[in-house]
């Protein structure tokens, strides 16, 4: 390896320890026991990667990058936990419940007695836990040195390679990656964020706000469209604060991009809070209603009350907060706005609460993100007196019930005609999805179109968060279904081919005889 290739035998533990001097990131190495080894299992590049994501669209991103790194390096990458030789789970921090999967995957893991290596925000906010004592440690601004940290891992080195708090800037977006759906690429543009919300532990991970040049985002997106995508999703913590680092903002941003995108691919804009996206609010709006982005955007206002917003420290209102979602709604035709809700945050009291149901019933968001207070370790909000688990519950539960009252963004739309871009397979492994100008979800049958296309739908019918459709035009030409009349031209020829073999077979047959 180039820079873990100080080893030191140290006879009097029975251990070998790694280091790399003078590294930013505090790279160490531990030998573990010796352990029963599968065949070819010496060999690098040999293994099986057994790679779970948990999390954001980042954290997806950044896994879509190892898998490409190490695949590039010769490595199997498998979701067969059973046929895995390594072990690499990539946290999310965001909420106890995923943080919990987490752990368990990891524990499950151990009881193989193969390596483990843990990457992710889990590890990143908090790398003394002792979870971690016993396994192998990937930053999450060190995802592009994932083969160095397998490599080691499978000799039976534990390798604990992160940031220890010092910037090392952010991973390249031209790094080898495989994506999960070939027809859409996630593109982080810029990693932390500004932002010191009292209840937040990926602050912790991320660090402050790192942003990405102008110019290497443009250049992923000229390479993903060569390599034939069809959505462009730009992630990020925040999108919104994109480039005060460096200089510029989101929408010199995202007008370079557009200009990048051909037809028959859409933009999808990420995650951005509330005062970023405000001082741009107009020139956004602008972006939002060209032809090839997605009228969509999600913008967590968390509690629609200003005294529990200063507690948590999100430095808006909650009419900004509402001039930002009735801007976006006068300007942009049918335009949809996801919103994050978090229910029982101390300090919340009932008459706090009702406000937050208030805005919810006001704007019926069609996506509502909504989640019980789980104070995270560490943080200010941690410190907070708590309100009881019965009422984070039972305030949750009536934030759902209205959640559940209204489906009027996907019923408006049943009669019409929508132009949609497919580009998944469904949750039924049967249906195909795709999405509206304004990002809803169209489910269609699989026996009118291929992922990857675009259609012309006729809406036939709507649920909660979906509507069916039914193909009219496909590729801007009419898509009509094989019957047994159009397919008698392509019946009568094969038919003559058969003839004509059959008469030069016979023919053969007799000069032989």
């Amino acid at each position: 390896m180039d820079d873990i290739e100080n080893i030191v035998d140290t006879s009097r533990t029975g251990e070998t320890t790694v280091t790399k001097e003078g590294t930013p990131g505090g790279v160490v190495v531990r030998a573990r026991k010796t352990r029963p080894k599968a065949v070819g299992y010496d060999i690098p590049g040999a293994q099986r990667v057994y790679l779970k994501t948990y999390g954001c669209s980042h954290n997806n991103s950044d896994s879509e990058y190892m898998a490409g790194l190490l695949v590039k390096e010769g490595y199997g990458v498998t979701e067969d936990f059973d046929a895995a030789d390594v072990y690499l789970i990539n946290s999310c921090t965001v909420k106890n419940p995923s943080e919990e999967h987490f752990v368990n995957e990891m524990q499950k893991s151990r009881k193989t007695g193969k390596p483990t290596i843990v990457s992710g925000c889990v590890p990143a906010g908090d790398p003394k836990n002792s979870h971690f004592s016993d396994v192998s440690v990937i930053g999450v601004q060190q995802i592009h040195r994932v083969v160095e940290v397998v490599k080691e891992a499978v000799k039976g080195n534990k390798v604990q390679m992160t940031n220890s708090g010092k910037k090392e800037g952010l991973p390249s977006l031209a790094h080898a990656k495989i994506r999960r759906n070939e027809w859409v690429e996630i593109i982080p543009i810029n990693a932390g964020c500004l932002n010191k919300c009292t209840y937040c532990k990926t602050k912790h991970a991320r660090g402050d706000l790192m942003s990405y040049p102008e110019e290497e985002i443009c250049d992923r997106v000229k390479q993903v469209i060569s390599e034939g995508v069809k959505e462009i999703r730009l992630t990020s913590e925040d999108s919104g604060a994109y480039g005060k680092d460096i200089g510029t903002n989101i929408v010199n941003l995202l007008r370079k991009v557009v200009e990048l995108v051909p037809e028959g691919v859409m933009l999808r804009l990420g995650m951005t809070n509330p005062p970023y996206i405000l001082e741009h609010i107009h020139d956004i709006c602008e972006i939002l209603n060209h032809e090839r982005v997605y009228a969509f955007l999600h913008v967590p206002v968390q509690a629609a009350c200003n005294d529990v917003l200063q507690v948590m420290n999100r430095e808006y209102t909650c009419e900004d907060f509402e001039m930002i979602c009735d801007t976006l709604l006068e300007k942009v035709p049918g335009m949809l706005i996801a919103t994050d809700i978090i229910c029982g945050f101390p300090s919340e009291s009932e008459e706090s609460f009702q406000k937050t149901l208030r805005l919810c019933q006001k704007y019926q968001f069609p996506s509502l993100y909504i989640s019980q207070f789980y104070p995270r370790v560490g943080t200010p909000a941690a410190a907070m007196k708590q309100l009881i688990t019965q009422v984070k519950k039972d305030r949750s539960r009536r934030l759902t019930q209205v959640f559940d009252s209204y489906s009027g963004h996907t019923a408006s739309i049943v009669g019409t005609t929508q132009k949609v871009w497919i580009t998944e397979l469904a949750h039924d492994r049967v249906n195909l999805v795709g999405h509206t100008k304004n990002y809803i979800q169209v489910l269609i049958p699989p026996t009118e179109a291929k992922i990857g296309t675009t259609v012309t739908c006729k809406i036939l019918s709507a649920s909660k968060h979906s509507v069916k459709g039914t193909v009219k035009n496909l590729g801007g030409s009419s898509f009509t279904k094989p019957t047994i009349l159009s397919l008698v031209p392509l019946l009568s020829l094969i038919v003559c081919i058969l003839s004509i073999v059959f008469r030069f077979m016979r023919s053969q047959e007799q000069r032989g005889e």
